[in-house]
């Protein structure tokens, strides 16, 4: 129970279901370029910026995922700067693609010459009966089949050997390479709608004899009109994506930002969002480490179990829920706290970014643990108010129509045991004073 004194300081929190855009086109844009795990509707982004950043010239998003926060600002001429960090390399790669317009003549040309490339040396493979060097990476032939290992080849091959003239040619690259990411994930052995590496049933993979290539030319196709049809609206501005941690110091100067817009992490990979279980087959034909990228969920806020149970952080919502989630699981109580502990981490890292007068939106879940639901929005509201001059404005809750992550999980491992997890988001608007 808040004290009388605290609850006269905070803002209202109010149901409101206009913000839950059960119609909308969450697709529009370049926002349908890659599917990502828990991803920000562009919806809410836009409606975020159109009311509490009008006047705002900076913006960061420090979890941007794949970029929705980016766009959207990019589609609102009031920005000059816009900064994204992750620490997902694949979040990165898509998030750049999303906000760099490219002419739809270069894209073209990039296409036809991939599509001749990569039909030509289909033929050839089939005419000499020869098979191209594969990439060797751990457990390849489990989740892929021989002859999606070998188109996978064969497009990977075509587009880092793709011959472009100009001084943007990388970003056509790269464009074709977040078609080639969402294509290895659709063509993968994964069961279909989960972001966590699960294989297919037997039966299922029996039926499974996806086209690769075509499945790589249609979304290459999906994705070039989407860029014709949104890259008029991106306005010029500089968007900054950054591989830093947003625990540590970052090198946004002090006192710089406007307005903060992001959606952050849901604080339990395994039995949540694992956001490096949904990147780990298309980082890995990219050709990124995979030591990093088999442990990007380790080193994700939360990651690392807290050592004991000692509650230093000034909440004391937080402080009651891990003592009764102690009391059930003192391990899971551990895995809780390290979440928000990192988060503060975080919290005092936009306190040094923020200057006086910006607005802060989280869009955040109250996820179960135990049986426990944690106002994990009471929670960020509170230790904002105890780590400085911050003002609740309001929390609008929201019904979550659709999102890509789970309803319910079965954390204790029990086959039916399921416990829900998020059906309604808290968006918490904050002030720094």
């Amino acid at each position: 129970m808040l004290s009388q004194s605290l609850a006269k300081k905070r803002g209202i929190k109010v149901l409101d279901e206009s913000w839950d855009f059960r119609l909308a086109n969450t697709k529009c844009n370049n926002h349908g370029f890659h599917t990502y795990p828990a991803m920000m509707i562009p919806q809410i982004a836009q409606r975020l910026i159109e009311e509490y950043g009008k006047d705002t010239r900076v913006m960061l998003d420090p979890f941007m995922g794949s970029g929705t926060s980016l766009l959207e600002a990019e589609l609102h001429k009031q920005f000059r700067l816009v900064y994204g960090i992750d620490i997902n390399p694949l979040a990165r790669l898509i998030a750049k693609v999303k906000t760099t317009p490219i002419a739809t003549n270069q894209l073209l040309n990039g296409y036809n010459k991939l599509s001749e490339a990569i039909k030509k040396e289909r033929k050839t493979i089939k005419l000499k009966q020869k098979d191209l060097k594969t990439p060797q990476f751990y457990n390849i032939n489990f989740w892929f089949k021989p002859e999606v290992i070998l188109d996978l080849t064969i497009i990977k091959n075509s587009i880092n050997h793709l011959n472009l003239k100009g001084k943007n040619k990388e970003d056509v690259i790269d464009f074709f390479k977040v078609a080639f990411s969402e294509t290895i994930r659709n063509v993968s052995n994964t069961r279909n709608r989960e972001f966590k590496l699960y294989k297919m049933s037997e039966e299922s993979l029996k039926k499974h004899n996806p086209n690769t290539i075509e499945v790589f030319f249609k979304k290459a196709q999906e994705n070039i009109s989407s860029m014709k049809e949104g890259a008029s609206s991106l306005h010029d501005l500089q968007i900054s994506i950054l591989n830093e941690d947003s625990r540590l110091k970052t090198s946004i100067p002090s006192e710089s930002v406007d307005l903060i817009l992001t959606s952050p992490p849901y604080g339990d990979s395994r039995t949540t969002v694992a956001y490096g279980q949904f990147s780990r087959l298309a980082l890995q034909w990219l050709d990124f480490d995979y030591n990093y990228v088999k442990n990007i969920d380790k080193i994700s806020l939360g990651g690392v179990r807290s050592k004991n149970l000692d509650v230093k952080l000034n909440s004391d919502t937080l402080k009651k829920i891990i003592h009764i989630i102690a009391e059930k699981d003192e391990a899971r109580a551990k895995d809780v706290l390290s979440f928000y502990e990192d988060f503060f981490l975080c919290i005092k890292e936009f306190d040094r970014v923020m200057r006086k007068g910006g607005k802060l939106c989280f869009v955040v879940g109250n996820r179960t643990v135990k049986g426990i639901n944690i106002p994990t929005d009471e929670i960020i509201v509170e230790l904002f108010e105890n780590a400085g001059d911050y003002t609740h404005i309001k929390t609008i809750i929201r019904n979550i129509p659709s999102k890509r992550m789970p309803k319910s999980n079965s954390p204790t491992n029990i086959k039916g045991a399921l416990e829900s997890t998020m059906n309604k988001e808290f968006i918490i608007i904050l002030n720094k004073d």
